[in-house]
């Protein structure tokens, strides 16, 4: 399975590395924006260039969507050990999510990674 994914600043590097090792296109925010990017800035970079954004940063960017700000998709994971302690199993967890999102049932969708997982 192949896609594109924009990672926030505060996604595990050993997580992006299996996700790229997954196949997966990814670009983080830290190669892209400045440090501390604004989040309307992220999301604006993220839409722009056709990027599901990764973050941990609920709050943020769930208040950017009900501002019905226009986006390619958004991942949001809750439990900050999952990336790092189980980086493969939450590759996996992407694959099953995205598996029932085909790229235009994504758009301006948010998935919560922890309802998806499947080693609970």
């Amino acid at each position: 399975m192949t896609g594109s994914f924009l990672t926030d600043e505060h996604v595990p590097s050993v997580f992006i590395t299996a996700l790229s090792s997954a196949g997966y296109d990814v670009v983080t925010v830290r190669s892209v924006l400045e440090a501390g990017a604004d989040d309307s800035d992220v999301l604006e970079y993220a839409a722009g260039n056709g990027l599901v954004l990764i973050t941990n940063d609920r709050s943020d960017f769930a208040e950017a969507v009900s501002a019905e700000r226009s986006h390619r998709g958004i991942i949001i994971y809750t439990d900050r050990n999952f990336l790092n302690d189980a980086p493969e199993t939450a590759v996996q967890t992407i694959d099953r999510a995205l598996s029932h999102y085909p790229p235009s049932e994504l758009e301006n969708e948010i998935i919560w990674l922890e309802q998806w997982r499947c080693d609970q």
